[in-house]
């Protein structure tokens, strides 16, 4: 940190492990923590590997007013303008890379772009994630003949024994020319280089003018170790990926033991919490 004593002005938080537990319910206690925050001119921001739809939904039961980031960190989406404010993309090469590797292994590929999913193979768990999260399932003869149409994401649905060794190769293999990761351990996912969740809280820091150190960052997963390092107090949660772990200034407990509540609510309690104070020119 680059201040001993920071006044932290935007709070970014991971859904799935972090606010939720596998009840998936938004706990009041949680909603009442959010608005107390806010309520000290704070931003608070969802950062998610969910997609938009499904994020803006736990965004709206929780409360959150910031901006929310989605997809890994490869679009921001400002709920005041209800529009996106970033959004980085996959080009038609990496895309291809990306379904010809994931369909030889696991088998569900879905690509997600716009506001719906596309696949070639329908099956009882596609649906039924197209269900639960809300968002259209639509059916392709060719996934890879959409290559070229600046997907957001490709993800690869599979047995987590299969997609963690998956995710490294794919890694390996597209050599730091996109992000690969996983929120989920079923979850195999690509996504453009700048789509991580730190280069997004990061632009959302600056266009805010809050600096780094007053950056509070909370995740459990492979996927939230980036902002986790990069922000000015990174949180991950007891029992998270050791990755998330291994990088934190603080461990909290689960959703089930509301560690996040009480996270927030003693920064309220130690007057940690403050707007923006700033520091940086906004932009």
């Amino acid at each position: 940190m680059n201040d001993e004593n920071p006044i932290y002005s935007l709070v970014a938080l991971d859904i799935d492990g972090t606010m939720i537990g596998e009840d998936r319910i938004v706990k009041s206690e949680l909603i009442s923590a959010i608005d107390r925050v806010q309520s000290l001119g704070a931003v608070v921001s969802i950062s998610t590997g969910r997609t938009l739809q499904p994020a803006l939904r736990i965004s709206e039961e929780a409360g959150v007013l910031g901006p929310v980031i989605c997809f890994q960190g490869a679009m921001t989406y400002d709920q005041g303008r209800k529009a996106s404010i970033r959004h980085v993309r996959l080009d038609e090469i990496i895309t291809r890379k990306a379904i010809a590797n994931l369909t030889s292994v696991v088998p569900e590929v879905m690509m997600f772009l716009g506001d719906d999913v596309w696949l070639e193979k329908r099956s009882v768990w596609t649906d039924g994630y197209g269900e639960r999260m809300g968002v259209d399932i639509r059916d392709t003869d060719s996934l890879l003949a959409m290559a070229g149409s600046g997907p957001t994401a490709i993800v690869g649905v599979g047995e987590p024994e299969v997609v963690g060794p998956l995710v490294e190769k794919l890694s390996d293999l597209l050599n730091g020319a996109a992000l690969v990761t996983h929120s989920l351990p079923m979850f195999c996912e690509v996504e453009a280089i700048g789509a991580g969740k730190d280069y997004a809280v990061e632009h959302l820091a600056k266009s805010l003018g809050v600096g780094r150190s007053r950056v509070v960052a909370v995740g459990d997963g492979k996927g939230d170790q980036s902002m986790i390092e990069w922000a000015g107090l990174g949180v991950a949660i007891e029992g998270g990926h050791p990755d998330a772990i291994s990088v934190a200034d603080r461990i909290i407990p689960t959703p089930e033991c509301s560690g996040l509540v009480e996270l927030l609510e003693s920064l309220c309690d130690s007057g940690k919490i403050g707007p923006p104070v700033g520091e940086l020119s906004a932009r």
